[in-house]
């Protein structure tokens, strides 16, 4: 049931975008001509032009625009709003709304590239909303005068794009005998997304090789080719170059989509007890001119003693220009011990033939270990990234994970980011995922309270574990049910950056959505930004029923009351022990407006009072633990 549900749930969220909520309104300025130096679109004599050869693999003819744009050429905007591609110099780009801290494409030639800034251009926001993109970029003649058998077009790009949900974007390499592109036998169009999915970084450089056979191979004359984001984009930023026409290879199998997981979840750490067999699967695209018999899918397992398992699909046959997906089901259960062992699983595509390019026929996942009581899908990288959303603000950011077996969650485990503020505010919380009306529906099952911990130098680049308690700091396990899925998300406000390492689920494959953020919480429904991120958080579960006793009984406990009140709130505070604790109060944006230390034995009563500050939300701080209180 859970693999039919788990499929159920990939397809529907296909035709789903999980970007910004954009209202689309009317065009007031082109920002892109004032924040963009561009180099001129006609300064180059034309294109770097390869005579024509006869072997597999050679260059009929190629481009990387470190001359300038080519004489010929047109970059053209179909939507009046002078949102076209332009020639971009290496280097930085200007910040916009969305983008920030973004360089050109790292291709091989480096210097110029071709730049559509869609965000740029809809930055700020023009009078009328954001509006689509539809745009392209178009060559002169490319003649052939000697025909070849195969014919393929490689570039590297890389973009990243927003945010149609429905119809879904479409950014196509077209190909034509006919300079005006009709729709017919003479134009031919490929897509260049590559499965990558909204608001999400493509590779940088992403290499593309495209067979255009079905139009080029056998033929005399020019041809013309028109790189085209097409309506549905409006934001973020697509770089394309290093373009070049060759002579296909016979044998050449591409893969994409590689995928392992159980029932879709990509995991590095599992508990013993949650074990299945996993599932693994992996695109083939043959790009070469004849078919290749003999392929295969090979999952090759090692540990580090050497390789402890190997399996393959029965051999078959991929036609030439045909794209495949290749399964092996429920195929390898790793064994429960011992545990934290890592295990390095590699897919491979291969034929009975010498494939041209065997570097991009296989992929490497991030290491997987069977632990006691963590259930992780970062790669616990000892140098995480450190990043926030929302630009610094309140956002809430989480990892989709699944239960095998009905079981008891005690805490979670995060690892705060090195750029966070130190005092800074954060909430943790567990959702239970299911879909509504074809979206994501998220049913909140715990709460830690509202910003109820901060930030401490302990914290940094450490996993810290936060035992799940109610109000009075009593342990609350969560029971998790059997075969379903759950969203363990960090809640946070101004100055917090969470770490995150690794990098999530290729595009296309069938996992379960796996990182995202949203603002201002998944449960609001007036969240207006929610999109996925591929750099996964370093958010886990812990069901270990001993995580966090000692630390709890050192923790003084403390209730507030009345609250909310006109100002003073008494606080009862209780510690096993006489120590000294201290107490602060922050208003929202962070400003420490009480900092006292209270010396505590037994149960004790502290007053404080904010009579003499504006109405609204003020967060208390006792030892590491935090509440919200209201001022009326």
């Amino acid at each position: 049931m859970k693999k039919i549900y788990l499929s159920a749930l990939a397809l529907s969220l296909g035709s789903l975008s999980f970007g910004q909520n954009l209202i689309k309104k009317e065009f007031r300025e082109t920002k892109l001509q004032k924040t963009l130096a561009p180099a001129p679109l006609n300064s180059s004599t034309g294109s770097s032009v390869v005579a024509n050869k006869k072997a597999a693999g050679d260059t009929l003819w190629s481009e990387d625009f470190n001359n300038g744009f080519p004489a010929g050429w047109n970059s053209v905007d179909n939507t009046g709003n002078n949102a076209v591609w332009v020639l971009q110099p290496a280097g930085p780009i200007p910040d916009a709304d969305f983008t920030s801290g973004v360089s050109t494409i790292q291709s091989t030639s480096g210097g110029n590239c071709m730049l559509l800034y869609g965000d740029d251009y809809n930055s700020p926001i023009p009078a009328g909303g954001y509006f689509d993109m539809d745009a392209y970029f178009q060559t002169s003649a490319i003649n052939f005068s000697t025909p070849v058998s195969g014919v393929s077009v490689e570039f590297q790009q890389y973009f990243r794009r927003c945010c149609a949900i429905n119809p879904p974007p479409v950014s196509v390499l077209a190909v034509s005998t006919d300079p005006t592109f009709p729709a017919g036998a003479s134009t031919e169009e490929y897509d260049i997304i590559g499965g990558i999915g909204g608001n999400v970084y493509s590779p940088d450089p992403m290499n593309m090789s495209i067979n255009i056979s079905s139009i080029a191979a056998n033929y005399t004359g020019d041809i013309y080719l028109r790189f085209h984001v097409k309506s549905g984009t409006d934001s973020y930023f697509w770089f394309i170059d290093d373009i070049a026409v060759v002579e296909s290879q016979n044998n050449d199998i591409v893969t994409s989509q590689a995928s392992y997981g159980f029932y879709g979840v990509e995991y590095t750490r599992l508990p013993a007890n949650h074990i299945r067999p996993a599932d693994f699967s992996m695109a083939s695209n043959n790009i070469g001119a004849v078919d290749q018999p003999g392929s295969n899918l090979t999952v090759k397992i090692n540990d580090p003693s050497g390789q402890v398992y190997t399996s393959s699909t029965n051999d078959t046959i991929l036609p030439s220009l045909s794209i495949d997906t290749l399964s092996l089901i429920d195929n390898w259960t790793p064994p429960a011990t011992p545990l934290n062992n890592p295990y390095t699983i590699t897919l491979e595509i291969l034929s009975d033939s010498t494939d041209a390019t065997p570097a991009n026929n296989e992929y490497t996942f991030s290491p997987l270990e069977i632990t006691s009581n963590i259930m992780a899908i970062d790669d616990y990288s000892a140098s995480p990234g450190s990043t926030s959303g929302n630009n610094g603000g309140e956002y809430e950011v989480g990892n989709q994970v699944d239960a095998t077996v009905d079981d008891d969650v005690h805490a979670i485990q995060i690892v705060v980011g090195e750029d966070s503020q130190i005092g800074s505010l954060f909430d943790l919380g567990i959702y239970k995922v299911g879909i509504e009306n074809g979206a994501y529906a998220y049913t909140e099952l715990y709460r830690s309270g509202d910003a109820n911990y901060e930030v401490d130098a302990s914290m940094i680049n450490v996993a810290t574990d936060f035992r799940l308690e109610d109000a009075s700091g009593n342990p609350t396990p969560l029971s998790l049910q059997a075969d379903s899925t759950y969203f363990i998300v960090i809640h946070t406000y101004a100055g917090f950056e969470y770490a995150y390492s690794g990098i999530g689920p290729l595009p296309g494959t069938p996992t379960a959505r796996h990182s995202s953020i949203t603002t201002p919480k998944f449960s609001n429904p007036a969240a207006n930004s929610t999109f996925s991120v591929t750099s996964t958080p370093m958010i886990r579960l812990n069901f270990d029923e001993q995580v966090g006793i000692n630390q709890a009984n050192e923790t003084t406990q403390f209730n507030v009351y009345p609250n909310p009140s006109n100002g003073i709130f008494t606080i009862n505070l209780d510690a096993e022990l006489a120590k000294t604790v201290n107490l602060t109060v922050k208003n929202v944006v962070g400003q420490t407006i009480i900092n006292k230390t209270v010396n505590v034995a037994g149960k004790t009563k502290e007053t404080i009072s904010l009579a003499d500050y504006s109405k609204g939300v003020y967060f208390l701080t006792v030892d590491k633990k935090t509440v919200k209180v209201i001022v009326e």
